[in-house]
């Protein structure tokens, strides 16, 4: 670390012997917004010729604030500013051994050039920034008509199961945030919500592994930061767009989807806004498979057939339907210079009556012997409906003057999930060789409120440093309540086991503060912390066989309530070699607070013998991240490679045990688990423009450690025994879109990913194929997209796993090959383009010092 120091502290001196600082911003002559991405080049004249050119001595562009940057030697120069639409400025500067700041340079807009100048081009779907990825929903043409689960299928490090069930870097202990921040979205709800949600809203995505300490430490893996599509144009512009899809899986006679979407923003002086309304339609087909072993001792992971006692199979058919409503607005009054009032929220609507929201499932269970004795002998069927309504609404202030940003705002969160389910069981008894048939229902109502009351202070005191700070608090209610019955020849019998009532309470109370500063244009360093004081409460109450409530916390009532406080610290240190090298160095430690059905005790039965409840005595888990990355850029390739290691502490884990001939599913605190990750990422343009080309690949090595504890339920003690575990594993994700002509596109998205470690087994290596055509019209104002969904009918999940008296193989597939046709009309009467920094993002673009540390010409 000393010789790391010293070789640091002489490439530091050797740049400050000779750079001088040059800074300055670029604004619109007429609206005087700072014009971000425009190009600044400093130029002098070659030496040594009779006519001489200009040589080209360095360049940048400027960040979100218009603000730039230069190191030049003692001289005189011609500084050059330029950005496509405006005509160029070109100002003569002499530096003279100390720091010189040029002041705002106009750009006026060039009309002739609007409207002759046609850039024929690919916009980029990804970009870099060393706190985050970025993806441009608008440049994948799959997004067409879909929904944000769609999209997220095919962003690197994000997988998306069957239920909706999201992970980043192999982990489903992730955040989902909208406009950078929480919108209430949680693990029961987000896979319904982000179902209904319609892509076309969503203008980018941004993935954030490690936030700094401005941020919440919920989720140990990160954040996943969805944008929605708010641009400062004067006057007015919007879309419609209608779509239909088709299942191409059997059982064939289902009808298709659709969907149809109406957008429109504008700015009319003072006031600008937006308004989007949608409907989605939804069907998709799917399977499911079981092999599971009933053993007469230990399971492992290869199946001894010495030990088998019963063997049960299962096989069946899912359709799933579902329809809602999707409408978002939002208005900002810029009552003032330096002061603007925003009012903005989304709500869905998903009515049984009207939206049907439906799950219908065929399992077919067979129970033999180990001579091959047939022991039982049934069908079950399920028909679920259900309604999803949530919404959220933001009011907001920010005042911004000079140095100085002070942003304030109120959110309230509100969610509910109810769903009404019907089975029919139908038994064949072998005594009598006859069916009897059995009815049964369950209902589960939710409900999840919160509310958020945030202010954030932002000071630059320099053009190189940042210092922040903040409070936070949220307050965050879930009540849900489930019971069933079970009607057999006529006459209807509650079935207590399946009674839960829960009520969940937390308050947090936040305070943190930043400081980031860049010392001669090349290190950037960042420090942060965070501390938290978290309150929660808890009932719980649960049906005994005969009927009586009982208090899921009689036993620990002293686990009903915590409070406790906590330090979450952050830093970041990066260092730009120059000529597109640069490295950054990040360290953020975590928590994962479980929360929702993980803790809810509510017991699900759409598969009688495989029955999940949640565990009310977990505990939070932590967690270490640290990462290493690098990132090189070349005119048309970019490169990205990371290393990462997590370390979680009392990591949750979903376990299975065996009561009976029935397998249950809850959740455990293990003890610890590692992991050790290598990401690359790699973007390129190839053959003009025809081909762009990102790549992503992700190694890592799991490994979780041993745990032999016991799970109290309802008053019972029941022991599990976990094996330590370790794997390797990887997945590749490759997006290749391909510009024909200037109105003629294509792109193909295909991922791999292969067997990794769980709790109590593996999963097996999956893998998908998506493509898509878009041709627009009427200079573009009309667009045709043409797409096809796991084109080759892949999609599933495949487990194996083991523990005492069971061994169990599953394959679960959903979505099934669709194809999808959707047209867009784009309308408006867009005006000048006024630059202006847009909401809702996680720190800056381009090389803006963002909320993590990296670099910026913001300083």
């Amino acid at each position: 670390m000393k010789r790391l120091s010293i070789i640091i502290s002489l490439l530091v001196m050797a740049v400050s012997t000779y750079a001088v600082q040059v800074t300055g911003k670029v604004v619109d002559f007429g609206t005087k917004q700072a014009i971000d991405y425009a190009n600044v080049s400093v130029v002098k004249p070659s030496a040594g010729s009779s006519q001489p050119s200009e040589e080209l001595v360095t360049g940048t562009i400027t960040d979100a604030a218009g603000t730039f940057t230069l190191n030049l030697k003692d001289g005189t120069y011609t500084l050059v500013v330029s950005f496509m639409g405006y005509t160029e400025s070109r100002k003569e500067i002499t530096v003279a051994g100390k720091t010189l700041n040029v002041g705002r340079i106009s750009l006026k807009e060039d009309t002739q050039v609007l409207q002759d100048v046609e850039v024929v081009g690919q916009g980029s779907s990804m970009r870099f920034e060393l706190d985050k990825k970025v993806f441009t929903v608008d440049q994948n043409i799959a997004s067409a008509g879909a929904s944000v689960t769609d999209v997220l299928e095919n962003i690197p490090s994000v997988d998306v199961d069957q239920e909706g069930t999201i992970s980043l870097r192999n982990s489903e202990d992730v955040e989902i945030w909208i406009n950078g921040k929480p919108a209430g979205l949680n693990s029961d709800n987000r896979g319904q919500v982000l179902q209904q949600m319609p892509a076309g809203t969503i203008e980018k995505i941004e993935i954030i592994t490690n936030p700094s300490a401005k941020y919440s430490p919920e989720g140990t893996s990160g954040i996943i930061n969805l944008v929605m599509k708010k641009d400062r144009t004067a006057g007015y512009y919007g879309s419609v767009q209608a779509g239909i899809d088709y299942s191409l899986a059997a059982p064939w006679n289902v009808p298709p989807g659709a969907n149809v979407g109406f957008n429109i923003n504008f700015n009319a002086g003072p006031v600008d806004g937006y308004f989007n309304v949608g409907y989605r339609y939804h069907i998709s087909n799917g399977g499911s498979k079981t092999d599971r072993y009933n053993l007469s001792g230990t399971g492992a992971q290869k199946l001894d057939s010495s030990m088998i006692v019963s063997h049960l199979t299962q096989e069946g058919q899912q359709t799933h339907r579902g329809g809602g409503m999707f409408a978002r607005a939002g208005f900002n009054f810029h009552v003032a210079e330096g002061h603007t009032i925003g009012v903005s929220g989304f709500g869905m609507v998903s009515d049984p009556k009207v939206f049907k929201m439906s799950n219908t499932n065929h399992r077919l269970y067979q129970l033999t012997a180990p001579d091959g004795t047939m022991l039982r002998d049934y069908t079950r069927d399920q028909n679920g409906n259900g309604s999803h309504p949530g919404g959220n609404a933001t009011l907001d202030y920010t005042f911004e003057m000079d140095n100085h940003k002070l942003y304030v705002s109120g959110t309230y969160n509100n969610f509910g999930f109810n769903q009404y389910t019907d089975y029919t069981q139908i038994d064949h008894n072998l005594d009598f060789d006859r069916f009897d048939t059995t009815y049964q229902d369950q209902t589960s109502l939710s409900k999840d409120q919160s509310i958020e009351i945030k202010a954030d202070y932002e000071w630059k005191p320099t053009q190189q440093s940042r210092l922040e700070a903040g409070y936070d608090y949220t307050r965050s209610w879930n009540n849900s309540l489930a019971n069933a019955h079970n009607t057999n020849k006529g006459v209807s019998t509650e079935l207590p086991a399946y009674y839960a009532d829960f009520q969940g309470l937390t308050q947090n109370h936040a305070l943190y503060i930043t400081y980031g500063n860049r010392f001669w244009d090349k290190l950037s360093i960042q420090v942060g912390l965070r501390g938290e004081y978290y309150m929660r409460h808890l009932n719980s109450y649960y049906k005994d066989e005969n009927g009586a409530i009982q208090d899921s916390y009689a036993a620990f009532p002293n686990k009903k309530d915590t409070a406790y406080f906590q330090l979450f610290p952050s830093a970041y240190i990066s260092y730009d070699f120059g000529n597109g090298h640069e490295l950054q160095l990040n360290y953020t430690r975590r928590v994962n607070r479980p929360w929702g059905h993980q803790i809810n005790p509510r017991m699900d039965f759409s598969d009688s013998t495989n029955i999940s409840y949640g565990n009310v005595d977990l505990l939070p888990a932590y967690s270490n991240n640290l990462e290493l990355n690098y990132l090189k850029t070349w005119e048309r390739h970019t490169l990205s490679a990371g290393v990462f290691w997590k370390y979680r502490e009392g990591a949750v884990q979903n376990v299975k045990y065996m009561d009976g001939e029935v397998m249950k599913n809850t959740y455990l605190n293990v003890a610890t688990r590692q992991e050790l990750g290598v990401e690359v990422v790699a973007k390129n343009r190839l053959f003009g423009e025809l081909l762009q080309l990102t790549t992503s690949a992700n190694f890592y090595w799991n490994n979780v450690a041993k745990v032999d504890q016991t799970i109290m339920y309802q008053g019972v003690e029941i022991p599990v025994n976990l094996p330590q575990q370790n794997i390797f594993a990887g997945s590749v994700r490759v997006n290749a879109q391909f510009l024909f002509t200037k109105n003629f596109s294509g792109q193909i998205s295909a991922n791999y990913r292969s067997p990794r470690v769980v709790a109590q087994g593996t999963t097996s290596h999956s893998y998908s194929i998506d493509i898509g055509l878009r041709h627009t019209f009427l200079n573009k104002q009309l667009a045709l997209a043409l797409n096809v969904r796991d084109l080759l009918d892949s999609r599933a999940r495949r487990n194996t796993t083991w523990g005492d008296g069971f061994w169990q193989f599953s394959e679960n597939r959903w979505h099934s090959r669709s194809i999808s046709f959707t047209v867009t009309y784009n309308f408006g009467n867009q005006q000048g383009k006024r630059r202006g920094k847009e909401g809702g993002d996680l720190g800056g673009g381009g090389d803006d010092y963002d909320d993590s540390g990296n670099s910026s010409s913001d300083y």
